[in-house]
């Protein structure tokens, strides 16, 4: 009896006493959509390449709105940007998003947080905001300001030397056409040197003038002494130009004079010009009237008086000055 007792005894205490419930751990559900924003190189020196890389972790079937940076973001420039394959893994899906950023300023500098917008079915879209991400950038100098690692200001420019050669090139060209043009100027208007024919000898000359005696028929008109006088000046003519005897200075005696002194003439010419000057003398001063045979003997006794007298060819004998 005592034990049943202590049996019920037993059983209503455990009747009061609450049943123990099973307790689900805290916060061990993930977010539906996570953002994890983070960096290579957390310090670099500046002007190094920064790998930014954002991650987003969302339930499968979940929309997400994820904006692409451009340009610049921050303090930082984007040089280059891309994405990861998508990864399926225990109902969830993750999305990465990577850039490359530069800077080129020294100090801490904080990269914005990055938004995403996500919705589930017909639901209003929501926001989630991943951290910012700090970035240390340093100098490339030394620390310690010494001389030797301080930054030195660029040399000046060099002035650059005058360069002559463009204008020696100028100036020799412009005397070589001036002397070219000099050159042409003295052939064009040089003075040209003109022919001057060798006097006619003076046996050609009278001879010319007999012709021309015997053409003007004097003669035939009656006119003597104008023909004697003719006759006389060419032959006296002659004797000054070919043997050089002053003769129309002269008289007729006075020239015989001389003619009889002169070696140049032989002993038959100075008879046959005697003989001529004096019948010529006879028709301009005496008034004779000669004849037409007496004009044509003394037109052949000039002419043969020439003849005889002139100098010879140069290379030819005295037989064939004669024959001439």
């Amino acid at each position: 009896m005592v034990v049943i007792l202590l049996l019920l005894l037993a059983a209503s205490c455990f009747a009061d006493e609450p049943a123990p419930t099973a307790t689900a751990p805290a916060s061990t559900t993930a977010p539906p959509v996570s953002v994890h924003a983070g960096v290579d190189h957390p310090e670099v020196t500046i002007g190094d390449p920064i790998k930014y890389t954002v991650t987003i972790s969302a339930v499968a079937d979940t929309q997400l709105i994820v904006p692409v940076l451009s340009g610049a973001v921050g303090d930082f420039t984007i040089t280059d940007f891309g994405d990861t394959p998508t990864r399926k893994e225990n109902g969830r899906i993750t999305v990465t998003r990577w850039y490359t950023l530069t800077v080129f300023e020294t100090g801490h500098h904080t990269i914005p947080a990055p938004k995403v917008q996500y919705r589930s079915g017909s639901e209003e879209p929501h926001d989630v905001e991943g951290n910012e991400v700090t970035v240390t950038v340093t100098s490339l100098l030394a620390q310690d300001k010494t001389p030797a690692a301080d930054i030195r200001d660029i040399r000046p420019p060099e002035e650059v030397p005058f360069d002559w050669r463009p204008y020696g090139i100028v100036a020799a060209a412009l005397v070589a056409v001036a002397l070219l043009g000099a050159g042409f100027y003295y052939l064009l208007n040089r003075p040209r040197r003109q022919y001057v024919p060798p006097p006619r000898p003076a046996h050609e000359i009278a001879l010319n003038a007999l012709n021309r005696l015997r053409t003007r028929g004097l003669i035939q008109e009656g006119k003597f002494e104008a023909y004697y006088v003719e006759l006389s000046a060419i032959v006296r003519r002659y004797l000054e130009d070919g043997l050089h005897l002053r003769a129309p200075e002269m008289t007729t005696e006075e020239f015989l004079s001389a003619m009889a002194r002169e070696s140049r003439l032989l002993a038959p010419h100075r008879r046959l010009l005697a003989d001529f000057l004096s019948q010529a003398d006879l028709v301009k001063f005496a008034r004779h009237l000669p004849t037409l045979k007496d004009s044509e003997s003394a037109y052949e006794a000039a002419r043969r008086f020439i003849d005889e007298t002139r100098p010879s060819p140069p290379g030819a004998t005295e037989g064939e000055h004669a024959a001439a």
